[in-house]
């Protein structure tokens, strides 16, 4: 499945939210403070932040995926 591309941090919550992306890409300026909000948010779940190129790449478990749907 291809990586889903988010270009605003609203966009990245509702892709990450839709349980329909296993993958979203952080295809903007991520700041410190939305990054480790995202850190919080998500990573409880087994979500995983890596740098991909020169943006961050937000992958979710396939079960916190789906529950979170």
């Amino acid at each position: 499945m291809a990586i889903a591309k988010a270009y605003n941090l609203k966009q990245a919550y509702q892709m990450i939210s839709s349980g329909k992306h296993t993958e979203v890409e952080l295809a903007f300026d991520v700041d410190a403070d939305a990054f480790f909000m995202l850190s919080a948010n998500y990573g409880m779940t087994g979500a995983k932040i890596t740098r991909h190129d020169n943006h961050f790449v937000l992958r979710l478990e396939a079960e916190a995926s789906s529950a979170s749907h």
